[in-house]
């Protein structure tokens, strides 16, 4: 879904999209935590859908620059470990919008 061969991941927050019924790929994004701005990511995670698997991956930095409602609207995906997540910590992540049940992977 990912890699620097497709370029599409980058410092920050990389994020996948698949669509939970067909495991189609939908979109990938990344966003710098450290360097860039948090107003792009909250917007980006409020358009997704309901029913659509959410798989995210620090790399460099992902928590500089985000903020408590960021850290909200990942934590409404399934996420139990946004809330600590600190400066050039590891954390891989798959949840789902409209679960109703914390992430069955995440560390």
């Amino acid at each position: 879904l990912m890699s620097g061969v497709k370029n599409n991941v980058g410092r920050g927050i990389n994020i996948a999209l698949v669509n939970g019924k067909t495991g189609e790929l939908l979109d990938t994004k990344f966003f710098d935590m450290w360097g860039g701005d948090v107003a792009p990511l909250i917007e980006f995670l409020k358009t997704i859908q309901d029913g659509t698997i959410v798989l995210m991956a620090t790399y460099d930095d992902g928590a500089t620059k985000l903020n408590e409602e960021a850290r909200k609207l990942i934590a409404e995906l399934g996420s139990t470990s946004i809330t600590n997540l600190g400066f050039r910590d590891n954390w891989v992540f798959c949840g789902g919008k409209g679960i109703k049940t914390k992430s069955p992977f995440e560390q």
